[in-house]
């Protein structure tokens, strides 16, 4: 797992802006501290939680709604439910910690099941 950390300034409010598209999204991830995401541009987006690595709920975000707080040490992943959508997090820097790529929620006492 790699470790990130961000920061951005825009209009002396330092935050961390991210557009998602096509090609652009935010695998699972897991903050070191609380963030509020919410999107401020563009169109929805489906924001994925997992409080326990285990069970996961997925929300649409958009920008006439309100931000999501994501507590520190879940995991979450973000993409567009569109072509592009603009997203912020309500903080000016905090690591990640970054899954691997074939890593998903699964349901404890549980693997994953092919269908036929």
């Amino acid at each position: 797992m790699q470790i990130f950390a961000y920061a951005l300034a825009i209009k002396n409010i330092v935050m961390k802006s991210i557009i998602l598209d096509l090609e652009n999204y935010l695998s699972w991830r897991s903050p070191n501290i609380d963030l509020e995401i919410r999107v401020v541009g563009g169109d929805a987006v489906v924001l994925t939680v997992s409080k326990n690595g285990h069970d996961a709920e997925a929300k649409h975000l958009d920008v006439k709604g309100s931000g999501l707080v994501i507590k520190s040490g879940e995991w979450y992943t973000v993409e567009t439910v569109g072509t592009r959508s603009e997203i912020c997090f309500d903080t000016d820097s905090f690591e990640e910690r970054i899954a691997d790529a074939d890593w998903i929620p699964v349901p404890r006492g549980r693997g994953i099941h092919i269908l036929d």
